[in-house]
């Protein structure tokens, strides 16, 4: 896995280092009982970005709307 988020990368926001664990994209894998112990970015593991700028953008804005919504925001 890379050390900065290529989701951000892939919106324009080059060099954002990755927020591991305190990012929803996290341990999603896991989570949902693909893989057990599986620690690291869902949208690295599934390969997600190769679906084009739309498909970014709207990952990137669904992470947004999440964290805006956690408590410890």
């Amino acid at each position: 896995m890379s050390d900065t988020c290529e989701l951000r990368a892939a919106n324009g926001q080059p060099g954002v280092h990755c927020e591991g664990d305190r990012c929803v994209y996290w341990r999603v894998v896991e989570h949902v009982g693909l893989i057990e112990s599986a620690d690291g970015c869902a949208i690295q593991h599934f390969g997600m970005l190769h679906g084009g700028d739309e498909l970014a953008s709207w990952l990137l804005s669904v992470k947004n709307r999440v964290e805006r919504l956690r408590p410890d925001a």
